[in-house]
């Protein structure tokens, strides 16, 4: 439901550097032939839309944030020599969030009787992807609500028993005796995301009550400190 991809960068290198594992990749990057083959099959287009984050070094986080072509000019450098670098100095743990889907596709996918919507999320770092905090409120205020796109029930649907059913979770995604107590309370009115690419760790608004697996997370508003989540196995009840 947003525009932006979000990853770790190591991500788009190619597959022949990452054969054999973080270590291998390290290797390449301190290789001058392996750096000089990766430079031709990068794409320099790709490279100056990533914004990098989830820097660890105090030297380096004055980059959390910026574009990578920004980063390169910053340091002298060219921008793959200045990601090569900045990967060795950070032991490969950069973020990227970059330019990803057309948002003019995004309705199509999102009311397609196919169509699913569901989110991944990387918590580490100071600028994750905006998904991570405003993906179903972005789908409730504006694909709902200001573009009607969807009907709310029908969203609802796509956001939950749609997902459930595919994945084969046979006790999750409908309010029904013997399935898994999972809750959202929202006033349709007023939710909506607030996390930007520039401030993306912003709770949304009009959300008062979350309960999973039967307890309550999110107490009128407020969290309550509650862990019940727990992962989930493909056709197999939860206990």
């Amino acid at each position: 439901t947003y525009p932006y991809s979000g990853t770790t960068i190591t991500i788009g290198l190619p597959h022949w550097a990452k054969d054999g594992g973080p270590e291998r990749l390290m290797a390449a990057l301190q290789d001058p032939s392996d750096r000089a083959r990766m430079k031709k099959e990068l794409s320099r287009d790709r490279l100056e839309n990533n914004w990098l984050t989830n820097f660890t070094r105090p030297e380096n986080r004055h980059f959390d944030g910026r574009l990578l072509t920004d980063i390169a000019e910053m340091r002298g450098q060219e921008p793959e020599d200045a990601l090569f670098d900045l990967l060795i100095e950070e032991n490969l743990g950069i973020s990227t969030v970059g330019l990803g889907t057309n948002p003019h596709t995004l309705p199509a996918f999102v009311s397609h009787p196919a169509g699913m919507i569901a989110s991944d999320a990387i918590l580490f770092g100071e600028y994750p992807n905006p998904r991570t905090y405003g993906c179903f409120p972005i789908v409730l205020a504006e694909f709902v609500r200001a573009e009607k796109h969807l009907r709310l029930p029908e969203a609802i649907r796509k956001m939950t028993s749609f997902p459930a059913q595919r994945l084969g979770l046979p006790d999750r995604g409908l309010l029904r005796d013997g399935f898994k107590a999972d809750i959202v309370v929202f006033n349709a009115d007023t939710v909506k995301a607030t996390a930007t690419k520039a401030d993306p760790k912003q709770y949304p608004v009009g959300i008062d009550y979350v309960v999973v697996n039967g307890l309550v997370v999110i107490d009128d508003g407020e969290n309550t400190g509650v862990l019940p989540g727990r992962a989930l196995h493909r056709g197999r009840s939860t206990t």
